[in-house]
């Protein structure tokens, strides 16, 4: 696994929701996968994506914390029931984006208001 973004690499929009959110290159790309197939099962998410189901579905709990995707339960004809991923929209995820960069921000200035006691 490759190291997550650190502030002083952020180039981009991409890089940004990596270092937001601490999500690898691959999360992203099951972020993106999601947001454009789903709703979709992890097992079939997997297989358009060619990669482990355990691989995939660990990449959407990640998302699930950071609230990128959705998980819904549906019902079997026989009983039971399987969930449904879907990956939240681009306007969704830009306020979300917003929103930590406006508290991380805010966290950052009160931290150099107090830099001559921390110091």
């Amino acid at each position: 696994m490759q190291p997550r973004k650190s502030f002083a690499n952020i180039s981009n929009c991409r890089d940004i929701i990596q270092c937001a959110f601490s999500l690898s290159d691959f999360e992203i790309e099951v972020y993106r996968s999601a947001a454009s197939h789903g709703p979709i099962r992890a097992d079939d998410l997997a297989d358009h994506m060619r990669r482990d189901r355990s691989t995939v579905y660990r990449a959407l709990q990640r998302l699930l914390a950071c609230e990128m995707v959705y998980r819904e339960a549906r019902s079997l004809n026989k009983g039971g029931y399987y969930h449904v991923y879907t990956g939240i929209g681009r306007d969704e995820l830009r306020a979300k984006l917003e929103k930590c960069i406006e508290e991380w921000t805010h966290r950052m200035q009160n931290a150099l208001n107090n830099f001559d006691e921390c110091i």
